[in-house]
């Protein structure tokens, strides 16, 4: 079987991670089918393909864009697969091919506000439209549809009236890429977060918490870890007006060796998310022995079940009393420790793959 897969996040984070993830697996999964990956530019100059069955394919189309959608469907005919892997909700509405799609939260049709964007309003609301009109297609149309968590399915067959029987779970995983320890300095004690700083993420809830929780904790600092983008920009922004630049650091992009450190010496990994599809970075910090703090949503509950301390999303002081029951509790941290390993080990990326795998074999023999 021919199997293209629609690569050209590869970079990206969240979704990137997971085409990596899954890419680097079906290499070493021993099966017999051939696969074709559709890249940007860069990396189909600079990507080594990972085994002999694989193939690339250049793609260098934006996603998100009016040109992905009218591109997008003549290329992947082109490369003459049996079946597309789109592993984000944006399927050009044209596809010739049977697909496979990917949905990995519902975000963009629940936070539907114009802080969630770059452009100006009725350009954001006008875009906002097209991008409900594409995932509508996507479900509909798609051979499987491929969730990462129980909350994204529910949530998908209840709003869009989708047979259950169609929408397939396949969890991700924490464990890191070639993550080794660095020995660069940190601080003595610090919060952090891992994650881009779109207004679904509450960071301002959690910069707010940080204020409260300083009159107790003075030396206690917060790293924010992400890419530095026009959203970051604000709260470099609201982090200036409130004066704490001393105390919040943004390191911006990290290496996977700084990020396993950053990890390694949090004192607590904080998550304070409004949703999720699944939510990977909190893994990472269970497989590291770094005790979690996050949002009461369902998502973090199917994921996390035990390993985590919850906190009430819309209530800055109870995130406050959270971080100090487990800042000041070592019984507590150390149980936090030993289930979150445990937990983290429940999760494999080779599990995602196979199962994948078999999804996509299925789709060829209906």
């Amino acid at each position: 079987m021919k199997i293209g897969i629609d690569a050209r996040l590869w970079n990206e984070t969240g979704v990137g991670r997971y085409i990596r993830a899954l890419v680097t697996n079906l290499a070493s999964t021993g099966n017999s089918h051939e696969f074709t990956l559709f890249l940007r530019r860069h990396e189909y100059n600079e990507l080594p393909l990972p085994g002999p069955a694989f193939r690339k394919v250049l793609a260098d189309v934006p996603w998100h864009t009016v040109t992905e959608q009218l591109k997008m469907p003549a290329i992947y005919s082109q490369a003459k697969v049996d079946l597309i892997h789109i592993p984000y909700f944006a399927v050009p509405v044209f596809t010739p091919l049977p697909f496979v799609v990917t949905i990995h939260d519902l975000t963009i049709s629940h936070f539907s506000t114009g802080k969630a964007t770059t452009l100006a309003y009725p350009i954001y609301r006008l875009k906002h439209f097209g991008y409900k009109i594409v995932l509508s297609y996507a479900v509909k149309r798609a051979a499987t549809i491929i969730t990462v968590s129980e909350t994204v399915k529910k949530q998908l067959t209840q709003e869009y009236s989708i047979d259950p029987g169609k929408v397939v779970v396949t969890y991700e995983a924490g464990d890191l890429e070639n993550g080794i320890k660095s020995s660069r300095g940190f601080p003595d004690q610090y919060l952090l977060y891992v994650g881009n700083a779109h207004p679904h993420k509450n960071i301002e809830k959690l910069i707010e918490a940080y204020e409260m929780l300083r009159t107790q904790f003075p030396k206690l600092k917060l790293i924010l870890i992400g890419k530095h983008d026009y959203f970051y920009a604000r709260i470099k922004s609201l982090i200036s007006v409130k004066k704490l630049t001393s105390d919040i650091i943004l390191p911006g992009n990290v290496s996977n060796a700084e990020l396993v450190s950053w990890y390694s010496h949090a004192a607590v990994f904080v998550i304070p998310s409004l949703a999720e599809g699944f939510g990977i970075p909190a893994l990472e910090a269970m497989s590291l022995e770094c005790p979690v703090v996050c949002s009461n949503i369902g998502v973090f509950h199917e994921i996390y079940g035990e390993a985590a301390v919850y906190f009430n999303l819309n209530n800055k002081e109870d995130l406050v009393a959270k971080l100090i029951q487990v800042l000041n509790n070592k019984t507590l941290r150390n149980e936090l420790v030993r289930k979150g390993k445990n937990k983290a080990h429940e999760y494999s990326w080779s599990k995602m793959t196979r199962e994948t795998l078999s999804i996509y074999e299925n789709c060829i023999r209906i």
